[in-house]
């Protein structure tokens, strides 16, 4: 009687061909599944109570359980070898107890301990939020009186990873968007005969709204995730102590370039992707409508003003702030393992964008109620 043989599984048998069954071969924790196969169907086949365990090469804690276990069924071990007596005397002399059975709690219980847990975390992410935006806030101050602290290298680069390399996404997001804005206007008005206002529906979208809040949802899963995961893995390295110890300030090392990286990037992609976004509605309101660029831009120049140009702009830099506090605050929030890194970056990006849609949809009640 022999286990099914496996790269990865020791081999294990019971030779019963004589009156004394002897169990032969490695007892562990891989071989483990296999031996209770195969002691269950000896146990079916044989009538005797006495089981030679000479033949057994290796065993481990688990294997020495199952033994034990056979033991409490009055199967009679025999031929226990020198070097695994201690562990079996061992194991079998511990007094096993099953765990006690776990109390039920009820449905409307556990609604209400997640309600109450849900609150006083979001309760205590707002005061993180609120206390890293004032340390923030005293490292940008410090700056206004010391620029030599001011790292400018640090700050273009960050520029460079959240601004220049965006440009391809950003762009291609932007015109896309104007794409599905012209398209559903066009559809949605020419049953009224209104088809000549897509043109200014794509312009007011993008420049108002559209242009800065895509940009900033991008920016946030791109710059925001890795804000999170670089200052994570140092914490992780414990690179952030090594700084302290060095009497180096992580806020102005890690927070400040990248929160200023952002401040100058977002306003500036959020530009480039108005632009991109009023060439896609050009190229699909010539497709369609068969309006020239030149019409186009005289059309879309009459539909809109400076104040729609601002209103998508002043939302960009905080739109960036939000975003690079969030991805650094939770950086410095990971605990030290892999799992957390993983963890922090994914709450980082879910923050950042819901904050980015609530502050958009707070801006648009101001601006509404402003008259802009």
């Amino acid at each position: 009687m022999r286990t099914s043989p496996d790269s990865s599984t020791p081999e294990l048998a019971i030779d019963d061909r004589s009156d004394h069954p002897v169990l032969r071969g490695v007892l562990d924790i891989r071989s483990l599944p296999n031996a209770q196969v195969l002691l269950a169907r000896w146990r079916k086949k044989r009538k005797g109570r006495a089981l030679d365990v000479s033949g057994l090469e290796a065993l481990d804690t688990p294997g020495a359980l199952l033994l034990c276990a056979l033991r409490r069924e009055d199967i009679e071990l025999t031929g226990v070898r020198p070097e695994h007596r201690a562990l079996l005397d061992f194991v079998c002399g511990l007094d096993l107890k099953a765990l006690p059975a776990l109390r039920s709690i009820p449905r409307w219980r556990e609604v209400v301990i997640q309600l109450g847990r849900g609150v006083d975390q979001a309760w205590h992410d707002l005061l993180d939020v609120v206390t890293f935006i004032g340390r923030s806030a005293s490292a940008i101050t410090h700056l206004f009186a010391h620029p030599g602290d001011l790292r400018l290298p640090s700050v273009s680069r960050q520029v460079a990873e959240t601004g220049v390399n965006a440009l391809p996404i950003v762009g291609l997001l932007a015109v896309m968007i104007s794409v599905v804005i012209a398209y559903q206007g066009v559809a949605q008005l020419r049953p009224y005969g209104g088809e000549d206002l897509t043109v200014a529906l794509v312009a007011v979208s993008v420049l108002r709204e559209m242009g800065v809040l895509i940009t900033a949802i991008l920016v946030a899963g791109r710059s925001g995730a890795a804000f999170t995961a670089e200052i994570g893995v140092m914490k992780t390295r414990d690179e952030i102590d090594a700084l302290k110890v060095m009497g180096l300030d992580p806020m102005q090392l890690l927070v400040v370039p990248r929160l200023l990286g952002l401040l100058i990037t977002l306003p500036l992609l959020t530009f480039y992707a108005d632009i991109m976004g009023l060439a896609g509605g050009a190229v699909i309101a010539n497709s369609l409508l068969g309006i020239s660029p030149t019409a186009y831009m005289e059309q879309a120049r009459q539909a809109i003003d400076g104040s729609d140009l601002f209103v998508g702009l002043v939302k960009a830099p905080v739109f960036a702030g939000v975003i690079a506090i969030i991805g650094c605050m939770h950086g410095m929030r990971v605990s030290g393992s892999a799992e957390s890194v993983g963890r922090e970056t994914t709450r980082a990006v879910v923050k950042a964008i819901f904050l980015v849609i609530v502050l958009d949809a707070l801006f648009s009640i101001l601006f509404e109620k402003l008259g802009l």
